[in-house]
């Protein structure tokens, strides 16, 4: 098929793995980002962009969100329809019509309106994302609400879709509970390890724990922390790695930041590592469990959003409550007290993502909804793409 794939960027390497794993497939892939215009930054050169279009999505996400403008720029309507008017220009622009026409996310729809029928990859929903736990002592703000009229328009994307590829069955329950999706159109295709290794290195010193997330208070950073220091009581010499973090953190002794890693050094460093502990405080889906896991770590989650559908508790891991840094304790010393129920947890984690968390598997899945858009009735089409 000549697929089109929509998308805002790198979305934590899934556009790039996507891309590949459906070329692997045979199929021709072009993409598609719809969120140039609106950056406030030069992507090449970093320069400020402070044209008219850039100001008015400020002002209405600051109007809307007070000082969390800049980080929520794109959760606004006007952001939504401008980006959606954006890609149904780029889609019409294309020189021949798609076989398929495949977005990420709910951030906008592919053309006002969609000049020709879709499929979305969704890792979750609004309204997912606003039944999240709060942790007492987190200095995190709340997640943000777009609003009733972002809603209508979010709404209308799932319903107009012809297919709905999930990360996992969670966002199906909310697609159809939620948003009045019917049944069928959308399906768990699920998500895939960014590494793989062969074989699993172990070189760890038994005593190492693991931390791998970009946004450390979201995922929960400062929770492991607390429970690090609980640890270190009892263990002096209990090691901390926090991966992918750039922000500046004050640890404590025993744990070290090792910033931004690509994810071709992961395995690496998981092979270094005990245990992978991700305590987040609010997840959409957990890729980097499928890292760790695809490397034979035994995993530390919390019951968080997706989390406890890659994670199964006793099985490849444990999983605590989210804020709770005690039970957290615990569940990491309860793996770090038995090395061989560790190392076997590891290697069922190992092979869960192998049986289903391959990008190669998501794509088979991918597949067959894109099949739904040669078959389904044709959509207004725009001129220079139906001559």
């Amino acid at each position: 098929m000549e697929i089109v794939y929509v998308n805002y960027g790198f979305q934590s390497g899934v556009t790039e793995q996507v891309r590949r794993a459906l070329e692997e497939r045979g199929h021709r892939v072009t993409l598609l980002d719809a969120t140039g215009p609106l950056e406030y930054r030069d992507r090449r050169t970093g320069a400020y962009r402070l044209d008219a279009p850039v100001l008015l999505s400020l002002l209405a996400a600051a109007a809307r969100y007070g000082r969390r403008a800049l980080d929520l720029r794109w959760a606004t309507t006007y952001a939504f329809d401008f980006h959606s008017r954006h890609a149904g220009r780029l889609l019409e622009a294309l020189p021949r019509r798609p076989d398929a026409v495949l977005q990420a996310g709910a951030l906008f729809s592919p053309g006002l309106p969609p000049p020709y029928p879709y499929v979305l990859l969704l890792d979750h929903t609004q309204k997912l994302s606003l039944e999240v736990p709060r942790d007492p002592g987190s200095r995190l703000p709340p997640p943000p609400d777009r609003g009733n009229a972002w809603r209508k328009r979010e709404t209308a994307l799932y319903r107009k879709a012809v297919g709905i590829g999930t990360f996992s069955q969670r966002v199906v329950r909310s697609l159809c509970d939620d948003y009045g999706v019917p049944p069928g159109v959308a399906e768990a295709v699920g998500a895939g390890a960014n590494v793989f290794p062969e074989q699993v290195r172990r070189e760890d010193d038994g005593q190492t724990l693991v931390f791998v997330g970009t946004r450390f208070d979201i995922k929960g950073g400062p929770v492991l922390l607390r429970a690090f220091l609980r640890l270190r009581r009892r263990r002096p010499d209990l090691r901390l790695l926090v991966v992918g973090t750039t922000e500046r953190l004050h640890l404590p002794k025993g744990a070290e930041n090792l910033g931004y890693v690509p994810a071709s050094r992961l395995p690496e460093i998981f092979a270094r590592s005990t245990i992978f502990v991700l305590p987040t405080i609010r997840e959409a889906f957990g890729l980097a469990f499928l890292d760790a896991m695809a490397c034979g770590l035994p995993c530390v989650g919390t019951r968080v959003g997706a989390v406890p559908e890659i994670v199964e508790d006793g099985v490849t891991g444990f999983l605590a409550q989210p804020g709770d840094d005690a039970a957290l304790a615990e569940a990491i010393e309860r793996l770090l007290d038995d090395p061989e129920r560790a190392r076997a947890m590891g290697m069922a984690g190992r092979q869960r993502v192998a049986s289903r968390w391959r990008w190669s598997m998501v794509a088979e899945r991918l597949e067959r909804l894109l099949a739904r858009c040669v078959q389904a009735p044709d959509a207004p089409q725009p001129a220079a793409a139906a001559r």
